[in-house]
């Protein structure tokens, strides 16, 4: 009896050592991911960058000319100014969400500090939460970003496209960016598509020389193929936006539901106050309709400091 006993003692040890050294290789595995992503940011960064001047000098250098010879001068000037806006408001955005700090939270001390000075003397309240790994506070809606190893308020993921965290303060930034990008390739899809069938089929009828042509051609269908992956990303983002939640609270808030559902319960994001209410969080009071939203460097700021949200139970009382 002692034997087997003793078999299974080890088996269990043995057991419990493998799934430690399981553990310990995945936690170098996803340490060695956050060091390559950090490193790789910067060539993201400036690929993204080429590509943009890419898709420029070929409009501007090879397809607009070519139409000022057989289009008409007010669709051409048109066609232009509409280009050069949707080019100018893509690389602001751009630059605005890598330059921005996403948003840090203050020094545990200080907020702990300041809460007992809002108090005075009571000491009902919970205080505010640490994190284990920055040591800083930790607000709601802050994670830790193994990637630039620090918090980051209402974080929604890191972006190798921007070598930036997406958090509070460069979110709707990010957002726009993604609006004016998809609206750049949709841009370059249909203005190109005449030259880009031509070469393709047609070349020799094809005013354009031999490099204008692959110019072309290589444009269409970076932009055609980068549509198509913003057209997922853009929607999953839009259904974000209008349910106030971010990427990292999607995957809670889904297993949330799984949950409630399973016990028979109604599960709602606390943060929902309502598609208007949800969008102005996003990109301030500014009404959809007008527009003025697209102009982030003239439309109204969003409200808050990313270290406290409104809930749902606070705009019904």
């Amino acid at each position: 009896m002692a034997a087997p006993a003793q078999r299974t003692i080890i088996i269990r040890r043995m057991y419990r050592r493998a799934v430690r050294c399981c553990q310990g290789c995945m936690h170098r595995i996803c340490d060695g991911m956050d060091i390559a992503i950090k490193l790789l940011g910067p060539v993201f960064v400036v690929l993204a960058v080429g590509l943009f001047a890419f898709e420029t000098y070929t409009f501007f250098a090879v397809v607009l000319p070519a139409m000022m010879e057989e289009s008409s001068l007010l669709l051409t000037v048109s066609l232009a100014s509409l280009g050069f806006f949707l080019l100018v408001n893509l690389v602001y955005n751009y630059a605005m969400a890598i330059r921005l700090d996403p948003g840090l939270p203050p020094e545990y001390d200080g907020a702990l500090s300041s809460l007992d000075t809002e108090l005075g003397e009571e000491l009902s309240a919970a205080p505010p939460r640490q994190c284990s790994r920055c040591l800083r506070s930790k607000p709601p809606r802050a994670h830790h970003c193994s990637v630039c190893n620090r918090c980051v308020l209402k974080m929604d993921h890191h972006c190798p496209w921007i070598n930036n965290c997406v958090g509070f303060n460069n979110y709707r930034y990010f957002c726009l960016f993604l609006l004016y990008l998809t609206s750049c390739c949709w841009f370059v899809v249909l203005v190109f598509l005449k030259h880009f069938c031509e070469a393709i089929w047609h070349p020799r009828r094809s005013r354009l020389r031999f490099f204008d042509r692959q110019c072309v051609s290589l444009s269409w269908i970076i932009a055609f193929c980068i549509s198509i992956a913003l057209c997922l990303l853009g929607g999953f983002h839009v259904y974000l936006v209008i349910t106030n939640q971010t990427t990292i609270e999607f995957h809670s808030n889904s297993s949330s539901k799984d949950k409630a559902k399973r016990k028979g319960e109604l599960f709602r994001n606390p943060y929902d106050l309502g598609r208007r209410r949800n969008f102005q969080e996003v990109f301030g009071p500014n009404d959809f309709l007008r527009g003025l939203w697209l102009l982030p460097f003239a439309a109204r700021r969003p409200p808050g400091d990313g270290l406290s949200f409104p809930c749902l139970e606070e705009w019904k009382a």
